[in-house]
């Protein structure tokens, strides 16, 4: 997946970037975070939003929403869309990522994980550095909140627009 590296825009061979969803959980001013099982191909043991690979000619939002379902078990009536943002990445290879994240206040804190994850925690956002997090989340949190993201434990706490 992923690194957190700005990149020139995208041009000749590598003008197709691999495309996948995000969905950033929260519930009454607490982030939902999903450790990634040991069955999943990249990141296992750390925590992490609901992501996946989005099938060509498929609508991010829509399959964001499948997503989180099936990885959580949350219908799409629990859930606000409060926020959303295009991110271009690059992992440590050049590989070309786009990022179509979300951002969801869930009306409910009860899940049901699949496979892809083995547990999940609501935590405040001054916890996430107490946490194994993928590396990108807090690019995809600091986009999604536009206001930045706390660089080292004690930092000020961000808060996502609700």
């Amino acid at each position: 997946m992923p690194v957190q590296a700005e990149h020139a825009p995208l041009t000749g061979a590598q003008s197709k970037p691999i495309e996948i969803v995000a969905a950033l959980l929260t519930h009454r001013g607490r982030l939902g975070l999903f450790r990634r099982s040991q069955y999943v191909t990249g990141d296992a043991g750390c925590w992490h939003c609901i992501t996946g690979f989005l099938p060509q000619g498929a609508a991010p939002l829509r399959h964001a929403l499948v997503e989180v379902l099936e990885e959580l078990g949350i219908e799409e009536r629990a859930l606000c869309r409060v926020g959303k943002k295009v991110i271009d990445m690059a992992d440590a290879s050049g590989q070309q990522w786009r990022v179509h994240a979300f951002h969801f206040e869930s009306s409910t804190d009860r899940i049901q994980l699949n496979w892809e994850n083995d547990d999940a925690c609501w935590v405040s956002f001054d916890q996430i550095h107490a946490l194994r997090i993928v590396h990108w989340l807090p690019r995809v949190v600091s986009e999604l909140s536009g206001i930045g993201y706390p660089t080292r434990p004690g930092a000020p706490i961000i808060g996502i627009p609700t």
